[in-house]
Formats: C-alpha cells, structure tokens, sequence
C-alpha cells in the first residue's frame, strides 16, 4: 500500500492537466495572447506550445478565430541543430503550424507541436483570424539547450530496476508469517438429558 503511495504521487508530479505554465504574452488589436509552455525551461527541439486568446478588457476567451504559430530563431549564428522527432508538426522553423483545441489538455488553449532547431532567443509568431481580420502577435522566447538523453529518460529506465526491487523486498520481508495448524480441542460427548 505504502508503494502504490508512493508511486501515485510520484507519478502525480510528472503530470500537468492544465496545459502547462505561462511563458510570454503579447497585446494586438484588442486581443491578449498568452503563450504556455508544457515543462519549463523551454528546450532546443519540440516546442509543446499551447495559446490563450482572450479579448481585452473582458478577458473573455477567443474560440471562433483560426490560429497559426510559426517560430524564427533571433540568435547570431546558431549553434549546432537539433534533431527534431518524426512526429513533429513542422520541419521548417519558419512554416506556419496551425493551432487546435484537440491538442492540449485545457479546451480553452489552442496548440501545436513547434520546431525550435537550436537554443537562443526566439520569436513565436502567433496569426489570428476572425473574419476578414488578421492579427500578429509577436512572443519573444529564450531556449535552453535540449536536455541530456538520460536526463530525458530517466524515469522510464528508472522504473524497471524499481519494480524489480519491490518485488524482491515484498517477497523478502513483507511475507505473511505462517502459523502452525494447532489441533482442535478433543470434544467431550454431549450426554443426553435422559441417559
């Protein structure tokens, strides 16, 4: 019991069920755009980007506007790139990648998949359309270099040798202690009432 304990609020920390936390926001044309980040800091390689519209002063949430996001790397000459997965949404830094509420784990947040190539200072583009109108919010950014593989990893490789152990512990110490089958008392014969 004390295990599971511990492995559900292990596991609890690792999760996010709001869409992740705040790292930029922007004004344009009477809309606030907040941009979030699923772990902090933000990395060199899959930018896990989520995006609040909301209208000003209201503060009321945009959900009728088709959203892009694009990034463009500001830094003097890049480092040497990322490898960005196959499942990535865009290969190119600068291609427009279109935002869904599908994405994140918090309907009122659009998101997308962005490609950061390299760490440096960036700038994510964020282009709403409502109707005929088109606004451009610019979000600076600064990325950390990606994070070592096993710094990566470590919990999915963690896990087995973990489980390993706590199988051996339990069948180590935690055994029930076995108790010695007594005899049952002999019984003495009921005599009858008439005998």
């Amino acid at each position: 019991m004390r295990v599971t304990t511990l492995m559900f609020f292990l596991a609890a920390s690792w999760l996010h069920a709001d869409g992740g936390r705040p790292v930029g926001q922007a004004d344009a044309n009477g809309l606030r755009v907040t941009l979030f980040s699923a772990s902090l800091p933000v990395r060199a390689g899959a930018f896990d980007a989520g995006v609040l519209i909301q209208e000003i002063p209201s503060n009321r949430p945009v959900t009728d506007a088709s959203v892009t996001l694009s990034a463009r790397n500001t830094s003097p000459a890049a480092s040497r790139p990322v490898r960005m997965p196959a499942w990535c949404s865009a290969r190119d830094p600068g291609s427009e990648v279109p935002a869904t509420s599908s994405h994140p784990a918090n309907k009122l947040l659009l998101g997308a998949y962005l490609p950061l190539t390299a760490p440096g200072r960036w700038e994510i583009t964020v282009s709403i359309r409502r109707g005929e109108a088109l606004t451009r919010a610019v979000i600076p950014l600064d990325v950390a270099p990606p994070a070592p593989p096993l710094g990566t990893w470590w919990p999915l490789v963690a896990l087995v040798p973990l489980a390993i152990a706590a199988y051996a512990w339990r069948t180590t110490f935690a055994r029930p202690k076995r108790h010695e089958r007594t005899e049952d008392p002999p019984r003495i014969a009921e005599r009858s009432p008439g005998v």
